[in-house]
Parts: C-alpha cells; sequence; structure tokens
C-alpha cells in the first residue's frame, strides 16, 4: 500500500527523444579532450594513497591558477523516509573558498542527491572567469551520469549539466574538466 501512495507523487520527467542526447551530439561525442575522470582503486591501499597524492598535488598546483576552480560535493542521505537529502558544494580559487551552498534534494538516493549538488556546482563554476574545473566527488559514478544526457534518474540535472558546459567549453581549447574521485573516509 505505502508503495502506491509513493507512485501517485513521482514527479520526474524524461524525455528519451532529446536532441543533447541523440549518437554524435552528447556532450562526450563533441569535447571528449575536455572532460576527464580519475577514478580510485579502493581495493588497493598503495593505488589509492597514490591517487589521493596526485589529488592533494593537483589541488596545490591549481591553488596559484587564476583560472582554475577546485569544486568539492557531498551529500548527507539519512535512510529514514521523512528526512531529505542535503547536497553541498564548496567552490575553491586561488586557496580561498570562493562560494559555497547547501540545498535539500528531497527524498533520493545519494546518487541522486551527489548529481545535484554536482549540477548546481558545475553552473556556479561555469559562471566564473575561469579556464578548468577540478570537481572531487565521492561518487564518480553520479559524474559519470552528469555528462551523459540518455534517459536515467536525474536526466534532467544531466542536460542542465551538458548545457552549461557545452557553452564552457565553446570558449576555447584549453577549457576542461577533471572529475576526481575521493573516498569518503580519506583524510
Amino acid at each position: 500500500m505505502d508503495t502506491e501512495v509513493s507512485l501517485l507523487n513521482l514527479t520526474e520527467c524524461f524525455d528519451p527523444l532529446h536532441a543533447k542526447a541523440t549518437p554524435g551530439c552528447k556532450l562526450l561525442d563533441s569535447f571528449p579532450d575536455h572532460i576527464s575522470f580519475h577514478p580510485c582503486n579502493c581495493s588497493s591501499l598503495r593505488d589509492c594513497k597514490s591517487h589521493l597524492q596526485s589529488l592533494d598535488y593537483l589541488c596545490l598546483e591549481a591553488s596559484s591558477s587564476p583560472f582554475t576552480l577546485v569544486v568539492v560535493t557531498d551529500t548527507s542521505v539519512i535512510p529514514s523516509r521523512h528526512m531529505q537529502a542535503v547536497s553541498a558544494a564548496y567552490l575553491w580559487n586561488l586557496g580561498q573558498q570562493v562560494s559555497s551552498f547547501k540545498a535539500l534534494a528531497g527524498r533520493t538516493t545519494a546518487l541522486d542527491a551527489e548529481l545535484f549538488a554536482i549540477r548546481l556546482s558545475i553552473a556556479k563554476a561555469t559562471s566564473m572567469a575561469i579556464e578548468c574545473i577540478i570537481l572531487i566527488t565521492d561518487l564518480l559514478e553520479s559524474a559519470r551520469q552528469a555528462v551523459d544526457p540518455s534517459v536515467h534518474p536525474g536526466q534532467a540535472h544531466s542536460l542542465a549539466v551538458c548545457s552549461a558546459l557545452r557553452l564552457f567549453f565553446s570558449q576555447g581549447y584549453g577549457y576542461r574538466i577533471d572529475f576526481w574521485n575521493c573516498p569518503s573516509r580519506a583524510e
């Protein structure tokens, strides 16, 4: 009975025929050299440590570039069905926090809440005078979904991200975004 009541409240829309979701027109088809993903192999302590050292070095290097923005996203999802998830992001430029936000994401999964945080942070980041975005997340799958406009839960977020990044990348060849995975338990 509880499921029937919940199904009546679902409002997410899907667009299987959206122009940005057709083969050859997707963001990854148009700008493959502008997007990169850096997963962390958490099953190997040595690989994980090496990955985190690379990320530390990258953030240190980014703190001296006025054209690089470091974005850290995270979410808090409480298993209770009566509580909403919270999406948050912090944006850093030249070693200083330049913006942050926290927003209610609704009663959703961690993956969808993280996708929402990525959407909001990319919208803010692409409006700034930068050329490189380093986005750090503990759910790299959400980052992959963010640049995939095909039909999936959260497609509206992905379409918004793809639109913002398409305009951002169109400004020049050097404009890019690097998605880095950082495990939640990392220090």
